[in-house]
């Protein structure tokens, strides 16, 4: 694909890269467009475009920015590619996220989203990057290549009304301190630690820690507001919070190995109870509650058990991989892995998986991963030309960890397998797993 800008799109449109000097202008035409409540502009939305645009921000900057503009030089769409490294089970690959996209309503269904994502995916694909990732409204971005296929959001909260979720103590065996600088070594080891409870993680490096801990805007809700708690003096864990609307979601909790995960929530609900109490004296709406905001499952759950309500369900992301055969050929060592604990031990053998528009193929020479290619079938309709039969892009919630063969088959009869070894291969290959990403915004 070719993103060689600018482009002329007809109709008086020009597409091209954005520049430093675009900024104050894709800020405003970015608050407007993407402003839910047109009454209370989202102020933040233009610090980020900013923060983005402005060279400071650690891998993203103007270039990376799509702008249509009309004869008189007027933003009518936007979009943008936020480059970034995520882990798959511990392998690192580069993702580019698209962001604030967006077009004027009265230069909609032009084509004019289509036109930048094919610019935006050759760039991410000109980096290296092997998968792509966005989040937004339902559907939209299946027309892209994309599938929802990882958690994004969800929840369950800590009411401080429920009873038995106040109870005093005597004293407080944990303190808070506000992060520094200085705490960035030793909150890194603590985020990888709590990013390996899940498949898929966002890797933060230390000026991805220094950047959004310390010199992002502390409007926008990719900036971290970071608490080391302390016994003793001594760091055991931080936490990560936000607060909106009527309650504080905590969005990271790490703690060291042998301290209890239970006492550590516990304390940082009291905590914010404090916070809370004090802003709750100027507030219309109090702040009522703590939601421990990591999706559908994590520790803390467990750990607060029926002291936590049900909660929200998560959303998801939209995810695209325009290559399997190069993403499980980059994950190989995962999948050996996998297979090398299994009942399939030393497996020698392989795995068709047929996508009906396209196919690729794994082979396995005792146990390790000799091949992964795609393969040309006979003739589309041959029953025989798969092992395993996935249409449209529903292997990505297999291959994310976010859903089951079976789960996918129940949904869609066009999901087979050909034998009986094919399933309990890809359930060793590709087990279900829950994911929690705090992506770089």
């Amino acid at each position: 694909m070719n993103f060689t800008l600018p482009r002329d799109l007809g109709g008086g449109l020009t597409l091209r890269w954005g520049k430093a000097e675009d900024a104050e202008a894709l800020a405003a035409f970015n608050i407007a467009l993407h402003t839910d409540d047109p009454a209370e502009p989202e102020l933040w939305l233009g610090e980020w475009t900013r923060e983005l645009m402005n060279g400071r921000h650690p891998t993203t900057n103007a270039g990376d920015f799509t702008i249509v503009e009309n004869e008189a030089g007027e933003i009518v769409s936007s979009m943008n590619v936020i480059h970034q490294t995520w882990s798959y089970g511990g392998i690192e690959f580069g993702v580019g996220r698209p962001e604030l996209v967006g077009t004027l309503d009265a230069y909609r269904r032009r084509g004019l989203v289509r036109a930048q994502f094919e610019v935006i995916h050759a760039l991410s694909a000109a980096r290296g990057e092997l998968v792509q990732a966005i989040t937004g409204i339902p559907w939209y971005y299946r027309q892209f290549g994309y599938e929802m296929t990882l958690e994004l959001g969800g929840g369950r909260p800590f009411h401080w009304l429920h009873p038995g979720n106040t109870v005093p103590i005597d004293k407080e065996i944990y303190q808070m301190r506000e992060a520094t600088a200085a705490d960035i070594p030793a909150l890194s080891h603590l985020y990888d630690a709590f990013q390996a409870e899940g498949l898929v993680a966002c890797v933060r490096d230390a000026a991805q820690w220094q950047y959004e801990m310390l010199e992002r805007h502390r409007d926008t809700p990719y900036a971290l507001d970071v608490q080391v708690i302390t016994a003793e003096g001594e760091m055991v864990g931080y936490v990560e919070y936000k607060q909106w609307g009527t309650a504080f979601h905590v969005r990271e909790l790490a703690l060291l190995p042998g301290d209890s995960l239970r006492a550590a929530a516990l304390f940082v609900t009291r905590w914010l109870k404090e916070r809370a109490d004090e802003l709750n004296e100027e507030r219309e709406q109090p702040i009522t509650r703590t939601v421990f905001s990591f999706g559908s499952q994590a520790p803390v759950y467990e750990a607060l058990g029926t002291q936590l309500g049900d909660g929200r369900p998560p959303y998801a992301w939209f995810i695209r991989v325009p290559d399997i055969p190069a993403f499980l050929q980059h994950i190989s060592p995962v999948l050996e892995a996998r297979l090398a604990k299994s009942v399939l031990a030393g497996h020698t053998g392989r795995l068709r998986l047929n996508f009906y528009k396209s196919q690729v193929q794994l082979r396995f020479e005792k146990g390790r991963v000799t091949d992964v290619s795609p393969y040309n079938p006979a003739s589309f309709d041959a029953p025989d030309d798969g092992d395993l039969f996935f249409p449209d892009h529903t292997f990505l919630h297999v291959l994310f960890g976010h859903r089951s063969y079976e789960e996918i088959q129940y949904m869609r009869v066009d999901c087979f397998a050909n034998n009986a070894e094919a399933p309990l291969l890809l359930a060793v290959l590709f087990p279900k797993r829950p994911s929690w990403i705090r992506a770089l915004g």
